[in-house]
């Protein structure tokens, strides 16, 4: 169906009569809410298409404006959507476009998968459609304020980002506990104290979970903020949180905090505080209140001589990340294995072009957040032979160690 039949025949349902007059051209990033909102119930006309699916079943569906990730080009040949379920069309839903305001930037997500697209379709759609009114009222209100304390917690995360990113790579679960897991009303309120009469909880999307299982925290998040409004209405509405890589946190303008929703805001701060407080020592930061970054602890080479009738002792994954994010680049990793070396005696096996493309091989694996190979592994913490006529194995060692 052409997209103009397709508007015509949905526009007068009740589902966008009910909201379509608060549709502006405006900015979907506006830090005004009603401007923010407005934009967004003009992207959702805007997208609003109907798809032919499976068994030449029609249904209407908002087009998402990214494309589906198919390196291989087996995945669907369509372009990602979200189905708007028929139940939904025959009722009235004011609220929709700051529903969609409060999902935040994730919406505009480039490159999707199938799971993502299905979960967040529950999280905009499967809700309790309670009064949102004065979740919505009190995120839009504190919005500011849980900002500065998401900028906060960014600076205590960033400069240790290399750690996280080691766990999600070498951790069983790729961190998916810490990523994935729910914060219950009391953890909510003690980050976001202004929220706390609405006794609002967050909630993971429990197929996605499911679905991606160690991969989950490596891919687009999506959540249920649940509550009880005032009038004793139960509401939940969704958010999507970026992956957990620095460049979707710290760099990418598309979840740059000073655009971001309020909505998702507070959801990435409380993903955040879990990893400080997890793996970085800890962290003090809540919606009004700031930290202070920990500092590093220190590193250094050392060898593992091998044993007589045992298997060649192997660095761990571990080490080898580590040790190319204190040395990021290959010269200069490199230069510290020649130090090593020279201060020890000992002789190492690798050239430096060889430990070069070994050292690249890792920081591609490393970024993609995929396991680095076993054999680049074994070239970036080498073999040698010592000044005591043995064979050793470097590995890189955390100064807490």
């Amino acid at each position: 169906m052409e997209p103009r039949d397709a508007k015509a025949k949905l526009l007068p349902t009740p589902f966008y009569t009910s909201f379509i007059g608060q549709a502006r051209v405006g900015d979907l990033h506006d830090p005004d809410p009603a401007k923010r909102a407005g934009a967004w119930a003009t992207w959702a006309v805007e997208q609003t298409t109907e798809v032919i699916g499976f068994s030449d079943r029609s249904y209407a569906a908002l087009l998402l404006p990214g494309k589906f990730y198919d390196p291989k080009g087996t995945g669907p040949q369509v372009r990602p959507h979200l189905e708007i379920p028929g139940r939904v069309l025959t009722q009235a839903h004011p609220d929709f476009p700051h529903r969609l305001a409060q999902m935040g930037n994730g919406l505009l997500f480039p490159w999707w998968v199938m799971s993502e697209v299905t979960a967040t379709r529950r999280a905009l759609f499967n809700v309790a459609s309670g009064e949102t009114g004065s979740a919505f009222k009190a995120l839009n209100e504190h919005h500011d304020s849980i900002r500065a304390a998401v900028a906060s917690l960014n600076q205590v995360a960033a400069p240790g980002w290399e750690q996280f990113q080691s766990l999600l790579v070498s951790s069983p679960d790729g961190l998916s506990g810490d990523a994935t897991g729910d914060f219950n009303a009391e953890e909510v309120a003690q980050f976001f104290p202004g929220g706390k009469i609405l006794h609002l909880s967050v909630q993971y999307d429990v197929k996605l979970r499911e679905k991606n299982g160690s991969w989950a925290s490596r891919r687009v998040g999506v959540w249920q903020i649940s509550g009880v409004a005032p009038n004793g209405d139960r509401f939940s509405f969704g958010v999507l949180t970026p992956r957990l890589t620095a460049n979707s946190l710290f760099s990418d303008d598309l979840f740059d905090i000073r655009r971001e929703a309020a909505g998702a805001l507070l959801v990435r701060g409380l993903l955040l505080k879990r990893l400080i407080d997890r793996h970085l020592g800890g962290s003090r930061v809540s919606v009004g209140r700031a930290s202070r970054p920990e500092a590093k602890p220190t590193s250094f080479l050392r060898s593992i001589p091998a044993k007589a009738g045992a298997k060649l002792p192997e660095a761990s994954l571990e080490a080898a990340i580590h040790f190319i994010q204190t040395y990021p680049d290959p010269d200069a990793a490199f230069d510290a294995i020649d130090e090593w070396a020279r201060r020890s005696g000992a002789v190492v096996t690798v050239l430096r072009d060889g430990f070069a493309a070994a050292h690249r091989r890792a920081q591609r694996f490393l970024r993609r957040a995929e396991e680095i190979e076993r054999d680049d592994v074994d070239v970036l913490l080498p073999l040698a032979w010592d000044d005591k006529n043995r064979v050793v194995r470097l590995t890189f060692v955390r100064g807490e160690e």
